[in-house]
């Protein structure tokens, strides 16, 4: 498979993840067919966030044993198991079950692996922009698939809908493993430039770095600015951006809009989560000041989102929104692969992801308890907003810190 079919694989396979993160286009639908309310609605999304946390840790320690291809498509075909069983729900516990816990399984063998891929196969220079458009995947899937579950659930149910998207996974993790073969081959990247402090020189002969799991998280555990990288993911990315994608459709609906129009809406996201890869390409930036600033982008416009009722303007908000998330999302990859080299990426990157978990089960969480409680939005509009703005601010200030450090020394 050569180059651009590589990517284009490995984009397409990262894409999935939106299915879930999509979840709001199913909230109502799901609700009023069992009956419940929007807390219990809201314990699926939490559900899968807490396994896609664990799974992404496991999924790393699986790779360090099987190689990036088994990885993929072991992990997509359990998400297909769980989509598909989730068509047989008859309650909010067994779509818990299936949807969060089989289905969220899975869900770790996408963005690790991918990017793995790609830092172990392509040249230094190619890396940054190669990791920019892989990672537009999730950002694309949120364009591609909004509309089309709302339009599926509109002709099929919701039901059907989640057979089709089941299938398509199984496909789409097919390819992408096909696709990170040749990443197991020996045909690996040269290892400069990859940390200043870190294991630079190759553990194998042929070059090939090899990935010592155990010892990545002793490395990542131990330091300051580890933590710091899990503060943010935590409550800038998974709180943050999860209480505003999972929310918006129900909140659209709530003022009156149809779901299709409303699913407009977290496709946008997904359009400029695109846009917002490209400043991955923006060499002037270090990516902790592009991650910050997109974090600030993403808190002013989810703000701006309760100050208005015209959907057009909602729309436009929703692209800014998506420029945001998608500055930040594929800086992560990159300062953990600067700070601590790729002898350690796959377990300090999959420690990294669990608090994706964390952040992704309590902002929707919270947001169903205000949606129960008070029927309205604004409160976790307002967090979602303030979470994002302070996460940017103090990224700017450490980083601001770090860079005096380094001149002092």
């Amino acid at each position: 498979m050569n180059d651009s079919a590589r990517i284009a694989s490995l984009f397409a396979y990262n894409s999935c993840l939106a299915i879930f993160l999509t979840y709001g286009v199913f909230f109502n639908k799901v609700a009023a067919e069992f009956g419940e309310h929007a807390l219990s609605t809201s314990s699926v999304f939490a559900t899968f966030a807490l396994t896609y946390s664990l799974s992404s840790l496991l999924m790393g320690a699986l790779m360090v044993r099987l190689g990036a291809k088994k990885t993929i498509f072991f992990g997509g075909a359990l998400m297909a198991l769980g989509l598909g069983v989730s068509s047989l729900a008859p309650s909010i516990p067994f779509l818990i079950l299936s949807y969060g816990v089989i289905a969220g399984g899975g869900s770790g063998s996408m963005w690790l692996p991918t990017s793995y891929a790609v830092f172990s196969t392509f040249t230094p220079s190619r890396i940054r922009s190669v990791t920019g458009v892989v990672s537009a995947g999730t950002a694309f899937g949120s364009l591609f698939f909004a509309p089309f579950e709302a339009l599926m659930i509109t002709l099929l149910g919701w039901r059907p809908t989640f057979v089709v998207l089941g299938i398509l996974v199984l496909a789409l993790a097919s390819a992408a493993a096909l696709g990170s073969e040749v990443a197991e081959r020996g045909n690996v990247a040269p290892q400069e430039e990859l940390s200043s402090n870190e294991d630079k020189k190759p553990t194998t002969e042929n070059g090939e770095m090899k990935p010592n799991f155990g010892k990545s998280i002793g490395k990542a555990v131990v330091r300051k600015d580890f933590w710091s990288l899990y503060v943010y993911y935590m409550l800038g990315n998974a709180f943050a951006r999860t209480i505003v994608m999972i929310f918006i459709v129900p909140m659209l609906e709530a003022k009156g809009f149809g779901l299709l129009a409303s699913s407009i809406a977290p496709a946008l996201i997904g359009s400029g989560s695109m846009l917002g890869r490209i400043l991955t390409y923006v060499r002037g930036l270090s990516e902790e000041t592009i991650s910050a600033l997109s974090f600030i982008l993403q808190g002013a416009s989810s703000l701006a989102m309760l100050y208005t009722g015209d959907l057009y303007l909602i729309y436009v908000l929703s692209f800014i929104f998506g420029v945001g998330y998608g500055g930040y999302i594929p800086q992560f990859a990159l300062i953990v692969r600067k700070r601590f080299g790729m002898n350690y990426y796959s377990g300090v990157f999959g420690l990294l992801l669990t608090s994706f978990g964390i952040g992704a089960s309590t902002g929707p969480l919270f947001g169903g308890y205000e949606l129960t409680v008070t029927g309205g939005y604004s409160a976790m509009f307002y967090i979602a907003s303030f979470v994002s703005i302070l996460i940017g601010a103090h990224q700017i200030i450490t980083k601001n810190r770090r860079t005096r450090l380094v001149e002092e020394i």
